[in-house]
């Protein structure tokens, strides 16, 4: 019995010692009670708008907790840690976001051999303020009032001066005439009241972007042929090797990928660079001269054909820049006309994806851009040899039937529709419209069995009157795409040249009494 009470005395005299030491353990934090095992932060993530400010963080740990930052705009201040708690409070404050950027850093929280990261992301800030604009003097002032709905009237008929001033290798790469001012006399008797002007810059310009000035000279020299006989002139930024047609669009010319937002504002950067040059060259010119950004953006079919919607809000941002570039040169550029293209420059897209209240400025002095090629089959833009399938008649109004005529799409009552839309779209809002191209083949099928020239020939001429009657109905002017390929007028495959450069003369009939009979017939819409 006395052995038992000792023993009994001495477990009690041990597990209250146990008690004590437990109670005093560093693993508690102290002797109030609270158990903290470890170095925990709340919270792990902070958000601060532009404009900066202060929010503090939490860090519990048996240790007093550190905090370092990681940038200079982000400033960490430790405060006491709490003996009750174990909280240490951190003081983050930052500075006002004066970028235009997004930015993050990062807060290393440490306490003892445990450490813990804070995230801090800040909004970007506003995009800086433009400088007051100057007081207008001379130069900024536009010696002309004339819009573009004033001009458009005026510009019917238009003819392309293809394959010369965009051709990769320069003006006699891909058609062998040097343009002179006979071979523009010659297009302005026939009839025509003004030239787009294809035309590459990025392919003629140096390691830092400054275009040729021997190239710019060149293209002022064709320019002033043009102006010198009073015709309306469109020069464009062409497909110039597809720097911003394709691959402003897909990062590969192969295959489709999609571009990021570093890739649009390079291409945004560049456009605007090049057409700086331009406009500064040509800011003197009167409103004879409209400029247009682009030619055909996205429309390499394989890559592009279903991403049409996808791609339109990059087209606007370039279409935007575009006109901003031009607007900021001032003088005459500060009126003068510009043209934006449609997505693929097609029609159906255009009127669809394009729609008036995404255009880059309000209408006065902007028009809008689309091509023609339909049918194809008879247009030559695919399967134009006739072993390929290519057609030789076309239209209705002809009553051709067979296997070379195809009446299921693309004759007058398709293209009387698709025209309309242009109207309904752009014309009706303000903004005229160009038909930059369209063009159809004519060919030599004389004695060829199965082929009739006459009845050929007659499709030609309709091909050509309906496109420029039902154009200018819709607030529209056409231009015919001309190459001054000449030899194939004699074969089946044919050409749409109209205009025999080399001797000066008219050579394209069909075409010519088609666009001069439909320029007749149609009545501007206002």
């Amino acid at each position: 019995m006395k052995l038992t009470k000792i023993f009994s005395g001495v477990m009690a005299f041990l597990m209250g010692t146990a008690m004590m030491t437990a109670c005093s353990s560093s693993d508690d934090g102290g002797d109030d009670g609270i158990q903290v095992k470890g170095l925990t932060v709340e919270p792990t993530t902070l958000t601060f708008t532009k404009d900066g400010g202060t929010k503090t963080i939490s860090a519990q740990a048996p240790q007093t907790a550190t905090a370092t930052s990681n940038a200079e705009w982000c400033v960490t201040t430790t405060g006491q840690q709490s003996t009750e708690t174990k909280v240490t409070p951190i003081s983050v404050v930052v500075a006002e976001n004066n970028t235009t950027a997004e930015r993050t850093a990062v807060i290393t929280i440490t306490a003892g051999k445990e450490s813990r990261q804070v995230t801090v992301t800040q909004e970007k800030g506003d995009e800086p303020t433009p400088d007051p604009t100057p007081e207008p003097t001379p130069d900024t002032t536009a010696t002309f009032t004339a819009t573009a709905k004033d001009i458009a009237p005026l510009m019917a008929p238009g003819w392309n001066l293809g394959n010369t001033m965009e051709a990769i290798g320069g003006e006699t790469a891909w058609q062998h005439t040097v343009t002179t001012q006979a071979v523009i006399d010659c297009v302005k008797a026939a009839g025509f009241n003004s030239v787009r002007i294809p035309c590459s810059w990025d392919i003629h310009s140096d390691s830092k972007g400054k275009i040729d000035t021997q190239w710019m000279n060149r293209v002022k020299e064709v320019v002033d042929y043009c102006v010198n006989d009073g015709l309306y002139v469109v020069l464009n930024d062409h497909w110039d090797n597809g720097w911003i047609e394709v691959l402003g669009f897909s990062k590969s010319k192969d295959s489709y990928q999609a571009i990021d937002e570093a890739t649009i504002t390079a291409k945004t950067e560049r456009l605007k660079d090049i057409w700086t040059q331009i406009a500064t060259v040509f800011k003197d010119y009167d409103e004879h001269l409209l400029f247009a950004g682009l030619n055909e953006p996205f429309q390499e079919y394989n890559l592009f054909n279903s991403r049409h919607q996808t791609l339109t809000p990059i087209l606007c941002r370039y279409n935007k820049a575009f006109v901003e570039a031009v607007r900021a040169t001032g003088g005459n550029n500060s009126q003068r006309t510009l043209v934006v293209q449609g997505p693929s420059t097609n029609i159906a897209s255009s009127c669809q994806y394009m729609t008036a209240d995404k255009l880059p400025e309000a209408a006065g002095r902007l028009m809008v851009e689309v091509h023609y090629y339909d049918p194809g089959q008879f247009c030559g833009t695919y399967s134009s040899k006739l072993s390929e399938g290519g057609i030789v008649y076309w239209g209705a109004a002809n009553h051709v039937s067979g296997s070379n005529h195809n009446a299921t799409w693309g004759e007058e009552s398709s293209m009387k529709s698709e025209f309309a839309k242009l109207k309904t779209a752009y014309t009706s809002k303000g903004y005229p419209v160009i038909i930059g191209e369209y063009a159809a083949n004519q060919r030599n099928v004389e004695g060829i069995a199965g082929h009739d020239q006459a009845k050929h020939d007659a499709s030609i001429k309709l091909f050509y009157k309906c496109v420029n009657e039902y154009a200018t109905n819709n607030g529209a002017v056409a231009f015919a795409w001309d190459t001054n390929y000449l030899a194939g007028l004699t074969t089946s495959d044919g050409s749409s040249t109209i205009i025999d450069r080399a001797n000066a003369k008219v050579v394209g009939d069909n075409a010519m009494e088609g666009i001069k009979a439909g320029c007749a017939a149609g009545h501007w819409p206002y």
